[in-house]
Parts: C-alpha cells; sequence; structure tokens
C-alpha cells in the first residue's frame, strides 16, 4: 500500500516536472519570437516583392532598363536626366505622363508595404549636364511629390500630393496593404510648385523608389 502510494506520488511530481518544463519552453519560445522585431511593434521585415516600371498603367509591358532612376530618361542607351519644370497648379502637373510601377507581393503572408523616394545623390551626370547643380540644395521646398494607385487607370483626382521636404524619412505611402500574390500599380508625378524661383534653372532632382515589406502579426 505504501508503494502504492509512494509510486502514485512520484508520478504527480514527473507530471507536474514536465507541465513546468512545457510551460517554460514555451515562454521562451514566445520571448524568441517576439524579440525579432527588436522592439518595433511587433514587425518582421520580409522580402517578397516583385517591382517593375511599366510603359503605361496596364503593366503589360516593362521597360527595358528595370528599376528606372525618377527624374531620368534613357537617351541612345544613356541614362541622362529629365528637366523638372514649375506648374501654375497641381492639376496642370498631373496632366502630364506619370512614372508607373507595378508592386506584387510574391510571398505566401499579407504584407505592408512602404513606398519611399530617396534622393540619388550618387547620379553621375552626363557631359551636357555637368555643369548642373541638385535641387535639393537650395531649392528643396519647391519640389512637389504626386502618387496614386494606378491599378485601374491613372488615378489624378486622388493623387496624394506632398512638399519632397516634407516627408517623414522620405516616406511617400506607408502600410500599403498586400494579399499573398496581390499586385498594384501606381503612378508618380515629381514637378516644382509655382512659386519656384527664377534661379532653379540648371538643377535636377534625381531619386530612387526603394521598398520596404513588413509582415505584422495580430
Amino acid at each position: 500500500m505504501e508503494e502504492s502510494k509512494s509510486l502514485k506520488n512520484e508520478l504527480i511530481i514527473i507530471a507536474v516536472c514536465v507541465v513546468a518544463l512545457l510551460i517554460i519552453t514555451i515562454s521562451f519560445s514566445y520571448s524568441y519570437f517576439m524579440s525579432v522585431d527588436k522592439g518595433k511593434n511587433n514587425v518582421i521585415s520580409v522580402g517578397d516583392l516583385n517591382v517593375s516600371f511599366c510603359i503605361d498603367e496596364t503593366c503589360k509591358k516593362d521597360y527595358a532598363n528595370f528599376g528606372q532612376v525618377i527624374g531620368t530618361k534613357i537617351v541612345d542607351g544613356k541614362s541622362v536626366i529629365e528637366n523638372i519644370y514649375p506648374y501654375d497648379s497641381d492639376n496642370e502637373a498631373l496632366l502630364k505622363d506619370p512614372y508607373v510601377f507595378n508592386i506584387k507581393n510574391t510571398g505566401s503572408l499579407k504584407t505592408y508595404v512602404t513606398i519611399r523616394l530617396k534622393e540619388d545623390k550618387d547620379y553621375i551626370l552626363s557631359s551636357e549636364h555637368e555643369n548642373y547643380t541638385s535641387l535639393t540644395k537650395n531649392y528643396s521646398d519647391y519640389i512637389k511629390v504626386a502618387i496614386s494607385n494606378c491599378s485601374n487607370k491613372i488615378d489624378r483626382e486622388n493623387a496624394f500630393i506632398q512638399k519632397y521636404s516634407n516627408l517623414t524619412d522620405n516616406i511617400l505611402l506607408s502600410d500599403e496593404e498586400f494579399k499573398s500574390e496581390e499586385d498594384k500599380t501606381y503612378c508618380l508625378w515629381t514637378y516644382l510648385d509655382s512659386n519656384t524661383p527664377n534661379e532653379v534653372q540648371n538643377t535636377y532632382f534625381v531619386a530612387n523608389l526603394d521598398f520596404k515589406a513588413e509582415y505584422k502579426p495580430n
């Protein structure tokens, strides 16, 4: 009888130890998972994006130069700066042809995409523009950028317009939701506002688009 009671107590002790060990293991695993985000609101960066620049809003044909630089054009196979002009109004500026690009989430998880516009300070000017200076040196307050979702058509009415100098961390759009295998097409315009001084001549603005995809657990 005593042996049976002793065995029962031993089994209870073993069971308690196993449960405690499981709790410790689960707690450690959860803590490790949460530590991946390094305190950034449980955000895990992923890289399952396919980005391409398009001829038009249908995005059925890409530009040959994948990842075209904003503010440039290809002439005789070479990249040269494209003139940036002031406009009397935003509506007038948005009548010009936009840069068009498509983003596709090729991963299996729903992600949130942030789009940034960063000045390309390493861009090498061609010989005919070697005396030009960057707009951001003295005139960044006059640079305006507009972006809209053009997945169905070029949407000028709902374009989100900002001053380049007012962008926070160069962010154009943040937390754009993309389901797995979902893609969206965007239009981007860069131009100068109507208050731009005449001294802005012989300047240029060249920038790159930067994309970051994040998975955010509930």
